[in-house]
C-alpha cells in the first residue's frame, strides 16, 4: 500500500468498529489528491487463457463528485490512478460523479464511459467476471459492459492483482468505507 499525501495531514486506514463481518475506512487528509493506494502483494491474475477469473468490491463514499477512485486488477505500481499502464477496472475521476469501466494495455484504453452515476453514502457492489473470451461488468448485480479479449487494450500479457486507489478530489476530508473484497481466478496445472 501507499499512502498519498500532497498537504500536512495524513491519510489513515483503519478497522469500522462494530462492523458486522469487518469494514475499513480509509480517511482521506485533508488536500486535493491525499488518500490510499493498495493492491495485493504479488500479481498473480493472468488473463492470457481461458480461466474464469472474479473480482468484486462492496463500498462506500462520502462524496459523489470530488473524490477519485479505482477498483479491480492492474499491474502493481504506486500511482494506479496516474501511471498505470495495464488493467482491468472501475474508475471515477474527481469533478465527475460518472464511472467508467476500462481494460488497458500498454497504456492504451478501451473505456466504456457512463456505466453508474455515483451518488453519496450509498454502498454499491461492483464486480467484473472474465469468462475467458469477454471481461463482464456488474454494478449491483445488473450488466453495464462487457469487452472482449481480443480488443488491442485487453490486457493479456502482464499478471495482475487485486487493486483499489482512492483520492480526495478537494481540501476537505473525504472518506471511503470498504465492506468487502473478493478475487477469484480458476486455473489448472
Amino acid at each position: 500500500s501507499t499512502i498519498v499525501e500532497l498537504g500536512a495531514g495524513d491519510t489513515t486506514i483503519a478497522n469500522v468498529a462494530g462492523a458486522t463481518g469487518g469494514e475499513i475506512l480509509i480517511t482521506t487528509a485533508a488536500a486535493d489528491n491525499d488518500g490510499a493506494n493498495i493492491q495485493l502483494n504479488g500479481e498473480s491474475f493472468y488473463f492470457a487463457s481461458a480461466w474464469p477469473a472474479y473480482f468484486g468490491i462492496r463500498f462506500k463514499s462520502d462524496e459523489a463528485t470530488q473524490d477519485d477512485f479505482l477498483f479491480g486488477w492492474c499491474i502493481t505500481d504506486t500511482d494506479l490512478l496516474g501511471a498505470m499502464t495495464d488493467g482491468v477496472y472501475f474508475r471515477k475521476v474527481d469533478g465527475a460523479t460518472s464511472v467508467a469501466f476500462v481494460a488497458e494495455k500498454g497504456s492504451v484504453e478501451a473505456a466504456v464511459a457512463g456505466v453508474q452515476t455515483f451518488a453519496a453514502n450509498t454502498y454499491y457492489v461492483y464486480e467484473i467476471y472474465f469468462d475467458g473470451s469477454y471481461v463482464h461488468a456488474y454494478i449491483d448485480g445488473v450488466l453495464v459492459a462487457s469487452i472482449a479479449a481480443t480488443s488491442l487494450s485487453f490486457p493479456n500479457t502482464e499478471y495482475l492483482t487485486p487493486s483499489l486507489h482512492y483520492l480526495s478530489g478537494e481540501a476537505p476530508v473525504n472518506t471511503a468505507t470498504i465492506d468487502w473484497i473478493r478475487a477469484i481466478q480458476i486455473q489448472t496445472t
